[in-house]
């Protein structure tokens, strides 16, 4: 599992620096509204998993989105919720990728 890096958008309007993306990694999830993953993808299809941690109010545990990151010129740009948080003190989320993260970078975005 890699712990990916937060980077911050600047007045200049740089684009978010990606690197590789791996099976499994983590991210800081920030104040739960101005941090986003940033996925781009030149190899087949992939599916990307947000684990959410909890139970609903039913006792039914949460619902993991599930968002697909299209072939080829796949782009995604996914809103990091506070919800996310895996509660262990870290302020970060858990990410997954099926059924591999060939040809796929990513980039944890954050506004400053």
């Amino acid at each position: 599992m890699a712990a990916l890096t937060t980077r911050f958008i600047v007045n200049a309007g740089t684009a978010p620096t990606t690197g590789a993306a791996s099976v499994s990694d983590t991210a800081e999830i920030g104040n739960g509204v101005n941090s986003f993953l940033y996925y781009e993808n030149t190899g087949t299809q992939k599916t990307v998993t947000i684990t959410v941690p909890g139970n609903n109010s039913y006792g039914q545990p949460n619902p993991d989105p599930a968002l697909t990151l299209a072939a080829t010129t796949g782009r995604l740009w996914i809103p990091l919720r506070k919800e996310y948080d895996q509660g262990d003190g870290t302020g970060r989320c858990v990410v997954t990728m099926s059924p591999d993260a060939t040809g796929v970078t990513v980039a944890v975005v954050r506004m400053s």
